[in-house]
């Protein structure tokens, strides 16, 4: 049987049970999902790796919920499940132009470029693709006017500073 895990918010797998143990990280609280859950659920709750976390056999069997149970886990936009497909590859982030159009170009609008790039690798590992996708193209939108501004005003500074010397 496969198994997927999630370890500082990357998801791992498809991986065998004797895999599991060999993971650095992984322990009772780990969410691990299989085919024939519904949804993703700790590795100290799952019978099968619950002997492996050290964790004894629950006392009654694991059975999987009919209705629709609340998650443990915040569900993401979109299931990270294996059957769902690839996972599409991480929009840019932007971070080191961002911070080079802070301290280069424009303080103010650097400051929103590097906020927006900050948000798309969270928002990626957390499964809202569209969501990474939106807040690298406005991190982009926002160094592009960083330098911009930077470049409007620069000469207007130095005519500045060359009339008052």
């Amino acid at each position: 049987m496969q198994y997927w895990i999630i370890i500082d918010n990357e998801r791992r797998g498809p991986m065998r049970l004797e895999e599991l143990t060999t993971v650095a990280g992984f322990g009772p609280d780990t969410p691990v999902w299989r085919e024939g859950l519904p949804d993703w659920t700790t590795a100290g709750q799952l019978p099968e790796t619950a002997a492996l976390v050290g964790f004894p056999e629950p006392v009654q069997p694991y059975v999987a919920p009919q209705a629709p149970q609340p998650a443990v886990f915040a569900a993401p936009r979109q299931p990270l499940r294996p059957e769902d497909g690839e996972r599409p590859p991480m929009p840019p982030t932007y971070l080191v132009w961002a911070i080079l159009a802070t301290i280069c170009c424009c303080l103010v609008t650097g400051v929103v470029a590097i906020i927006y790039s900050s948000k798309v690798s969270p928002l990626y590992y957390r499964g809202d693709y569209a969501g990474a996708k939106k807040a690298s193209e406005m991190a982009g939108w926002w160094v592009i006017i960083s330098f911009v501004a930077g470049l409007i005003w620069t000469p207007f500074y130095t005519l500045y500073t060359l009339l008052t010397a």
